[in-house]
């Protein structure tokens, strides 16, 4: 009598192919993750430097139109903020091309906060660090460690931006030095 083989799979080759499809699932799983998390960080950094392009064309060029940053300025001081800013430290100064002064108020110690700009007789406010003006709301982005003088006509400023995201805290140090002109 001829015996016929069953064209089925034994139990051992299915236990094999769950195995192996479970290592190669359980691989792609890790690798999905960390490409995710890797886009994550990528989000986040972007962010930061597109804040911090915001904050350096805000403080050197003008929150308020062009002409009305510190470049633009004469008469620039660095001192500590007094009345309601106190515990904030300011930069005055006096734009070239408008009337009255505008400060630039920061926090330097380490909690984060964020980079505010007056203009003087105007009641206007912008946070340095977004796009839009100031409203209710504080920013995304804060900032914390700033720290500025002016030494020679050589206006210097460091801060760090901070941004928080999917349960992680980005940060971005900032140094931005300027000749001024018009002092």
């Amino acid at each position: 009598m001829s015996r016929t083989r069953s064209r089925g799979f034994t139990l051992t080759e299915v236990m094999i192919s769950v195995v192996l499809s479970i290592m190669v699932f359980a691989a792609l799983g890790t690798l999905l993750n960390r490409c995710f998390s890797l886009w994550v960080d990528a989000q986040a950094n972007w962010k930061l430097a597109q804040h911090a392009r915001v904050t350096r064309a805000r403080l050197l060029y003008g929150a308020f139109g062009v002409g009305t940053g510190v470049l633009n300025g004469s008469n620039v001081t660095v001192q500590a903020g007094s009345g309601d800013w106190s515990g904030w430290q300011m930069v005055e100064f006096e734009p070239v091309n408008d009337v009255g002064y505008c400060r630039i108020y920061a926090w330097p110690g380490t909690s984060a906060k964020n980079i505010c700009i007056e203009k003087e007789g105007a009641a206007q406010l912008a946070w340095a660090q977004e796009v839009r003006y100031a409203s209710g709301e504080d920013p995304l982005v804060q900032v914390n460690n700033f720290d500025a003088s002016v030494i020679s006509n050589l206006l210097s400023m460091t801060y760090t931006l901070h941004f928080s995201a999917m349960g992680k805290d980005f940060k971005l140090p900032q140094t931005i030095e300027a000749y001024l002109v018009n002092n």
